[in-house]
């Protein structure tokens, strides 16, 4: 019991260490930033994370919508006769 704890100590430790160094990897890289460039991707950061939940749940949604009108009303669309 105690080497399966100490496996998962080491590997919690090891992903503290690489989240660590990554962390200041970005810090680092924002820093060299001009303030043009960061203020570009502040913007473009905080539109992908309103814009992109945003859309994810109406899709699903409208998806679950869709399947529910198919389930009360089980109809299929028409096929399309040229």
């Amino acid at each position: 019991m105690k080497t399966a704890f100490r496996s998962f100590k080491a590997d919690m430790e090891d992903i503290g260490r690489k989240c660590n160094r990554a962390v200041r990897s970005g810090a680092r890289s924002l820093a060299a930033l001009s303030w043009p460039a960061l203020l570009a991707v502040s913007i473009v950061l905080a539109c992908l994370l309103t814009i992109v939940p945003l859309v994810l749940t109406l899709f699903i949604g409208l998806l679950l919508l869709k399947f529910v009108a198919a389930a009360l009303f089980g109809r299929r669309p028409r096929q399309i006769v040229e």
